[in-house]
Parts: C-alpha cells; structure tokens; sequence
C-alpha cells in the first residue's frame, strides 16, 4: 500500500504542480471572489455586522467552504492554515494546541462559540481541539488588540459562528466517516431545516484514535443543537447547546519517565432574543451558561504510578444586552455584560517513594464581572472612522479601560488602506495573585486587487506590552516585551481551475530593559498553497507551512524545511444533491519535524480517508 501511495505521489504531485505554469494562456476565472471580497460582512472586529472594507482591524475569515476542501476535523486544523497565526503543536485529531496571534501566547487570545467565550478560568487556556469543524459556518479572526469590544482579548479574538438552520427545506443533512492510520477515525451527522416559523440544525460525532504518537490516543465525542423561532413581527428567538467530552493522553517522555492524560467535559448553553425596535434600532438579549470539569493525571511511564490527579470544576453564567443603531452613515453598537465566575481546584500529590503517602491540595475562586462597550463606525465619503471605548469591571485583576481608533480609506476602486491603534488586556491565571498583563497595539496596512487576477494584503503591526511575568525569576518581577513586524498575503485567481495562496509574518520580540530577542515566540512563518477545483469532480488542497519557533535551547526544538499536506475531494458522478463525495488526505507528506518543544512533537506522516453524504 504504502510503495502504491509513493509511487501515485510521484506522478500525481508533479503534474498538478505544473498546471498553474501551463495556464498563463487561459481566461483566469475570479472563482474565489476577489473583486467582491471586501461586501462581506463581519461582526467579530466591533460587535456590529458591517462591511470589510469599513473594519480596520487585520482581519482574516475563513469559510465553511475552506473548510471542507482541507478536510478539516477541528478548529485546530483550520487555524493551523491561517497567515499569522501558528499553532504549537498538530498531533493527533483533537490534541490540545496553543495558539498565537503576533507574538502573543494562547493566555492572549479570545475564543469564542456563539458569542459564548471557549478559554477556561484557571488559565484562559481555549481548547480548540474540541470544537469540531462540523459545525463551523466560518471563523472570524482578529488579529491585534480587541479588547474594546471584547474585554480580554490582548492578542486577538477567533469568533466561530456556527451553522444556521436551513430555512428553504423541511430537513436535510450530512453523513460523514472517515478512517485513518493507528485506527483513527472520525464519524459525524448533521440534521437541518425549518417547519413554518421553526427551524433547527443539529449535529453530533464521534472520533478516536490509538495515538499517532505515544501516549497520544483519543476518544472524542460531541453534540451540537441550534433553535430558531421567528416571532410575530421582526423578532427571533434562538438558542444553542453545545457538549463535548474527551479522554485523552497528552504526552508521554520516555527519557523523563512522564506520562500525563487528561479528561475534559464541557457544556454550554445559549439564549438569544433579538428584535427591531425601529426602523434603525435592534435589541439584543442573551443569556448563557458553561459548565467546565476537567480530569488531569500525572505519574510515572514506566510504572503508571501516579505523580499527581488534579480535577478542575468551573461554571459561568452570564447575561448580555447590547442595542445596534444602524443607518446609511453610522453603525452604533452599545452593550453591557454581566458574568459570575466560580472555580474548584481539587489536587492529590502522592508520594513517589511511596505509593501510599499522599496530601491533598483544595482552591476556591469566585467572581463577578461586568463590561460596558460603545462602538461606532462613521462612513464619510471614502473613509470610514471607527471610535470604540470599554470599562472591564473584572473582580479580580482591577478595572480596565480599553480604548479603540480605526480609519479606513478606500483610495480607489481596487485599493483599501488601513490603520488602527488600541489599547488592550489579557486576566492572569484565575487562582493566582498577579496583575494584568496591557497591551497596546498599533497597525497599518492595505489590501489590493490593483494587479490583474491578484489579491494582495500587508500589515504592519507593533504590540507594545507591559506586566508581562518574568518567566526566569519569581511572580513578582514584571517586564515589558515590544513585538513589531509585519505580515503579507497573497492569492491569486483561478487558471485551468487551479490558484495559489501565501502568506509570510515576521516577528521581532524583544525586551524593552535588556534588548534581547524574546524567545519561544515565532520569529518567521511562511505559508504556501496550491488549490485546483474542475467544479465538477475533483477538488485538491496541498499546504505548506514552516515555522521558525527560536526556541529556547532548553527545549530542544525542532523546525526544519515544510510541512506538506494533501487534500483530495472527488465526486465521482458529479457534484449533484445527494451525490457522495470521497476524500482523501496525507498530512506530513515527507515525513518533516516541526516543533517547539520535544515534549509536544509533531505527528509524523499519516495518510487518512472517507466519504461524505448530504441529503
């Protein structure tokens, strides 16, 4: 199988690499929307739907489309394909994965479901790995500073927006299975459609596998419902319910004699109302609550004597209101959140010398918080302004005052400039006595299709942080970090039904009192893609990606050469309703190391595939 599997490789690869050579000749076809991609809307950079070419944050939006192509299993997998952002590790389907955005770490980030934030109490940890890409319509994502209108988000925010309903059947769906190496496998339905004012889109799946690296297995299981009513007039009633669960091993460390193996379950529920006021105003109305119990093991490989067993119990309940003015000119956006936060850590440490020696370690935490927003987006001839404003009232770490100021300038009609500044903050670890770490970020940048059949972005950024936690000496001593760079992006239209993407970032860190080179943090990304689509009965994907982690030497790292993936999709009779669609992936084709830490290496060359099913 495996001779075959090298043998097709070294066929298939290097004809579909020369197609987009041998098309200069060809009408190029704008398949993937590059002269109408700035009409999108989106509504994570202000908390307000408007269009792209009025948002001045750095934003980046994926679809369920894209999605799709990759063959994607989790969030993890679709942010591992995005321009600036690197994932630290890509192990096993749904293996935890740490994320960063411009330098900033996973603790920066804001993740959210729905509007329901993802990242966990006791160290604003988000764990994408189970949130299936089933359910995913599209990830929003800003990069950059967007406390204003989320509170803690220092480095950015990636904002799910799940599947709606469909509105135009009764009910219709999707089956899907897919089985891989090491006896990998995932397994899904999705059920959607609308009865007279109702509609409902639910979803639930399974995956597993025996690990693909040691002591990585998994059993994953989740399940995903979403209720629409439309009232009498112009309101609608929506809720959501979301619960996922997980047994999974994290690493093991044959040199160390370390194993650890976690068990997370996690639930979360949603109310939305949102009706017209008027012509111009919109309430919105919505309550929710997330319960979190996490399982930890930590204990010897060898023996499987434990080290440590850890069970973390959390809850949030929360309520939001948030009234949208909105007219040809002016989009206002202004809201108020309330959030009462508990949290229970229970630990037991044994003894390794002697198994039946023990203490037991219990904390306890609790909080309110509230949040005030205001966001504003002004349209004045070819410029749009974008004044935003937040008081975060966290119970914990102070009161934090976030700022905003965004500018767009549509100089022609092919060419947007960009520019934003604010001010932002990330909560320390919940059970832990130190301060906020800020941030201030400031941006420049343009997005162009000026050159024919080309679709050009560039960023330049500059994250300026402070009460950053030393991470070579006691809690108590604080640095300030600047991280500057810039970013590019790259795509092209469509020739002989085949395009190409790319992106690159680079980061310089530094501290501020020292002037050395922070490490751990990503200097240099490159991204490279290559997308062929017949719209009739192949589709491929084949990405590429490098990241320069400069890890510290302690870590003993590993990021030589790309990691190459392939993603085939074909549909054999043709891309007609109800016709099965197979698919086909090798992730890591040659087999390369890229990591920042051997404790958390990257899996190895694993080939998987399956069949989808909508009706």
């Amino acid at each position: 199988m495996k001779t075959i599997l090298r043998h097709s490789l070294k066929i298939l690869l290097p004809l579909w690499l020369l197609a987009a050579p041998l098309a200069v000749a060809a009408e190029p076809d704008d398949s993937i929307g590059l002269l109408d991609a700035w009409q999108g809307e989106t509504v994570s950079a202000s908390r307000l739907p408007k269009p792209v070419s009025h948002t001045a944050e750095n934003v980046t939006v994926v679809t369920a489309a894209e999605i799709q192509a990759i063959n994607a299993h989790t969030l993890a997998d679709i942010l591992a394909t995005v321009p600036g952002m690197q994932l630290e590790s890509l192990r096993t389907l749904g293996s935890a994965a740490y994320l960063h955005i411009q330098g900033s770490s996973f603790n920066h980030i804001l993740v959210m479901v729905d509007g329901v934030p993802f990242n966990n109490l006791g160290d604003n940890f988000s764990d994408i790995g189970l949130i299936p890409a089933r359910i995913i319509e599209r990830v929003e994502i800003v990069k950059g500073a967007a406390s204003s209108s989320w509170g803690q988000a220092l480095g950015g925010v990636i904002n799910v927006i799940t599947k709606a309903p469909d509105r135009e059947r009764r009910s219709g769906g999707s089956l899907s299975s897919s089985v891989g190496e090491r006896r990998t496998s995932d397994s899904g339905a999705e059920l959607s459609g609308s009865i007279e004012r109702f509609g409902y889109y639910l979803s639930g799946g399974y995956s597993g596998s025996k690990g693909l690296l040691a002591n990585n297995h998994g059993d994953y299981s989740n399940a995903y419902a979403k209720l629409v009513c439309d009232l009498p007039g112009t309101g609608q009633l929506s809720g959501t319910f979301g619960y996922s669960q997980a047994n999974r091993g994290d690493f093991a460390f044959a040199p160390r004699d370390w194993k650890e193996e976690t068990y997370p379950r996690q639930l979360f529920s949603t109310l939305t109302l949102r009706t017209a006021l008027t012509d111009q105003l919109e309430l919105e109305l919505n309550g929710r609550h997330v319960t979190r119990k996490i399982g930890k093991e930590f204990g010897l490989l060898s023996t499987y004597q434990p080290l440590q067993i850890a069970t973390i119990d959390e809850t949030v309940s929360g309520a939001s209101g948030k009234i949208l003015w909105r007219n040809p000119k002016n989009l206002l956006a202004i809201g108020v959140e309330y959030e009462h936060t508990w949290l229970q850590v229970n630990s037991i440490i044994y003894d390794p010398q002697d198994a039946y020696s023990s203490t037991t370690d219990r904390q306890k935490q609790k909080a309110d918080r509230w949040g005030f927003y205001l966001n504003d987006t002004l349209t004045v001839g070819n410029f749009s302004f974008s004044p935003g404003v937040r008081l975060d009232l966290t119970g914990t770490s102070g009161d934090q005052f976030s700022p905003s100021f965004g500018i767009t300038w549509q100089l022609t009609d092919t060419t947007l400039l960009r520019a934003y500044t604010a001010r932002g903050y990330s909560l320390p670890a919940f059970l832990l006595d130190r301060t906020s770490e800020k941030v201030w970020t400031s941006q420049i940048g343009f997005e162009s299709t000026t050159i024919p059949y080309l679709w050009l972005k560039g960023t330049l950024f500059r994250n300026d942080i402070w009460d950053v936690v030393s991470s070579s000496s006691s809690s108590n001593n604080y640095e300030r970090h600047l991280k500057q760079g810039f970013e590019v992006e790259a795509k092209t239209a469509a020739l002989l039904n085949t395009s190409l993407s790319a992106g690159y970032d680079y980061i310089d860190a530094r501290n501020t009192s020292t002037h050395q080179i922070v490490q751990d943090i990503p200097r240099h990304t490159l991204l490279l893609g290559l997308q062929y689509d017949d719209r009739q009965y192949l589709k491929g994907v084949l990405n590429g990606r490098h990241i320069w982690w400069n890890a510290a030497g302690y870590r003993n790292g590993s990021y030589q050469g790309m990691i190459w993936d392939l993603h085939l999709t074909a549909t054999p009779f043709g891309r007609k309703q109800h016709a099965p669609e197979l698919f086909f992936s090798i992730r890591n084709i040659f087999n390369g190391s890229q990591y920042l830490d051997e404790f958390f290496k990257n899996t190895g060359r694993w080939v998987e595939g399956g069949v989808r099913i909508s009706f």
